[in-house]
């Protein structure tokens, strides 16, 4: 007997071989469907059935990211900032503006002595430099904000562990 699982926000249940599935897939998505079937124990349609489940919820995205080690010449940064008026407007106008930068590539809002923390990056540091000017300096409602270079990358993991699903 499975277990039946309830997704918060997403109306879709999920078994313990939907998790196993989840956490394959997340680890590597460029194998067939026979491989996995062969690791959760289905066959290839019902592997490709239960993936078309949870494209179709909003459940999981298909993108493709770029190796950072492949684009040597990249300059990455990480931007603490903290404003000076936190209203929700203040705070919906910061989140549209980043979110539409193509140099932005992860925010976060965060508590504490910082409001968001922004990963962003560039072709050089002058350029890291114009974007800060850009997106944080112009910005009347950003009492400050800090750079920190990122010198290397330690871990760099997007996935999350299905059973976070769970809640």
């Amino acid at each position: 007997m499975t277990q039946q699982f309830c997704v918060p926000g997403i109306r879709l249940q999920l078994d313990e071989i939907d998790l196993r599935l989840l956490d394959e897939l997340q680890a590597d998505a460029d194998r067939t469907l026979r491989e996995l079937g062969e690791l959760v124990g289905l066959s290839p349609s019902a592997v490709q059935r239960r993936i078309q489940r949870y494209k179709n919820s909003g459940l999981i995205r298909t993108v493709a990211r770029i190796a950072p080690e492949q684009a040597p010449q990249v300059t990455r940064a990480v931007v603490l900032l903290s404003l000076a008026d936190e209203s929700v407007e203040h705070h919906r106008r910061l989140a549209d503006t980043l979110r539409a930068h193509p140099a932005v590539q992860q925010c976060f809002l965060l508590s504490g002595r910082y409001d968001y923390a922004v990963l962003v990056s560039a072709a050089s540091i002058p350029e890291l430099r114009d974007l800060g000017n850009e997106l944080f300096k112009s910005d009347d409602n950003i009492r400050r904000y800090d750079t920190m270079f990122v010198l290397d990358s330690v871990k760099e993991e997007l996935a999350l562990p299905a059973r976070l699903l769970l809640g």
